[in-house]
């Protein structure tokens, strides 16, 4: 599954994964997306994800996180969700983590 894609197209958000290469206006979503593999001695058919997906607004927004969470929701993903404000860049950042198991 491309994740940023997935989230781009269901949210309508830009979305970007790490960093975006030039300044972004606000709001947008950006993605770490840390893998691994696992399967038997000869197949990894397995790839887990821990994912983080940073929502970046000027204000606490919730119909944008009210789109993210229902995709997640879509998804059956398991979210922990923690929101803080970055003083020196005047806006909120909403992390939610998800780790999640996808066959291939």
């Amino acid at each position: 599954m491309d994740i940023r894609a997935y989230i781009e197209k269901e949210t309508g958000l830009p979305t970007a994964e790490v960093a975006f290469p030039n300044e972004q206006k606000l709001p947008y979503v950006i993605i770490l997306d840390n893998t691994g593999e696992d399967g038997d001695d000869y197949h990894a058919q397995l790839l887990s994800h821990e994912l983080a997906v940073e929502f970046y607004a000027r204000r606490i927004d919730p119909r944008n996180e009210k789109k993210l969470e229902d995709i997640f929701k879509k998804q059956k993903w398991k979210v922990k969700k923690a929101r803080t404000w970055i003083k020196s860049e005047g806006m909120f950042e909403t992390i939610y983590e998800i780790n999640f198991i996808e066959k291939r």
